[in-house]
């Protein structure tokens, strides 16, 4: 029988992060843990942003608040909630340091999520993250404010009304066939012919689009994007920045709206566990996704790095972190039992039911299960 602990402050069980996997595991806790004093919640927001929609905020095609949403719900009755930030972890001591004193733990979830990757230090002047809600909000104001100035009486700057998203993710081709619909569906609202003709560019070092899925994705996504006007420029690393372009490749770009959604690495809380990471500072995790060197630890979603059996070393996606949280509330579950072995304590499978990605308001692409699909129909999907 696993231990209780006896500390001031703290829990059996202590979830930092309410994201997807933290959320989804919350949601399932088995029923000797439903308790405030066996569960506690720690996260730095009080709402928790659904990320994957934030691209149609930045164009205006939903309300902010749509994709926002309150944590202290998912605690009602079943766990304790801890507004503050974790700044360090003792695995020795089994405690939590953060500005509201020292939390102890039994078992620790860990679901931090993760950070947008930053640009080299040489252009990080010059680009604006799309990685939160504000950064959405930002960039809706940016485009307002340039479609204003270049329907507006008199000469614009070259590349006033060119929109260049450095990264060929599936953030940056969604975010690239959102601004491009929007594009198009103010030129034929607008009263003004504007100065000059928008552009989106979107821009990626490596030969093909969201390379981590199947070549399917990048295929479709190419074709759509041309029928919205989108230009993609392939094998075109950013070289140089200025406050009127990009360097992309072997090509200056002007451009007056520069966006970077190229990549996500680990938070700073990850980074520093022990064990090996992969290339974005993800910990990997064993068959029980806990840490190989202290199996009270769990580490979940975008933080932890998972090799799976069959599929390999599995994507920082919400697909992947909405079944581990219900797997961690069984193991628990078990491992307060007194299952240690194998038999009793089966390791974590994923299920892979596939992957969707917008490419505007009424297309999409799909592979769901093994069914490939395009346009109307993965939009309906999505």
């Amino acid at each position: 029988m696993a231990r209780s602990v006896n500390i001031e402050r703290g829990a059996r069980v202590v979830v930092v992060g309410a994201g997807f996997a933290g959320a989804s595991l919350l949601r399932n806790l088995p029923p000797a843990l439903r308790k405030p004093d066996q569960t506690l919640l720690i996260d730095r927001r009080q709402e928790f942003t659904f990320v994957p929609l934030i691209h149609e905020v930045a164009v205006g095609r939903i309300h902010p608040e749509s994709v926002v949403s309150p944590i202290s719900p998912l605690c009602k009755g079943s766990c304790g909630f801890l507004n503050t930030e974790v700044l360090g972890v003792d695995l020795d001591e089994k405690t939590l340091e953060t500005p509201e004193g020292l939390i102890g733990y039994e078992y620790l979830v860990l679901n931090p999520g993760s950070v947008a990757s930053e640009p080299m230090p040489h252009l990080r002047d010059y680009f604006q993250q799309f990685w939160s809600l504000d950064d959405a909000l930002r960039l809706r104001k940016n485009l307002a404010e340039a479609w204003r100035a270049a329907t507006s009486p008199g000469p614009a700057p070259p590349g006033s009304l060119t929109v260049a998203i450095v990264g060929g993710g599936a953030t940056g081709v969604e975010l690239a066939a959102e601004v491009a619909a929007l594009f198009d569906y103010l030129g034929k609202r607008s009263h003004r012919e504007p100065a000059e003709e928008p552009r989106v560019v979107l821009i990626e070092a490596t030969g093909r689009l969201m390379d981590w899925l199947d070549p399917y994705f990048d295929n479709v996504a190419r074709k759509t994007l041309a029928d919205l006007g989108v230009e993609v420029r392939l094998k075109a690393p950013v070289l140089k920045a200025g406050a009127d372009g990009v360097l992309a490749g072997e090509h200056w770009l002007d451009a007056g709206t520069r966006v970077w959604t190229a990549g996500v690495e680990a938070a700073s809380l990850v980074k520093y566990l022990p064990g090996e990471h992969d290339t974005t500072s993800r910990a990997h995790v064993d068959q029980y996704l806990t840490l190989p060197s202290h199996p009270d630890v769990y580490v979940l979603g975008d933080a932890g790095a998972y090799t799976e059996p069959r599929l390999g070393l599995l994507p920082p996606t919400a697909s992947v972190a909405v079944q581990q949280g219900p797997w961690v509330a069984r193991d628990l579950k078990r491992r307060l039992s007194g299952a240690e072995s194998k038999r009793g304590r089966p390791p974590f499978r994923f299920f892979d039911r596939g992957y969707v990605v917008s490419l505007g308001p009424e297309s999409a692409v799909a592979d769901a299960v093994g069914l490939k699909l395009r346009g109307t129909a993965a939009q309906a999907l999505y």
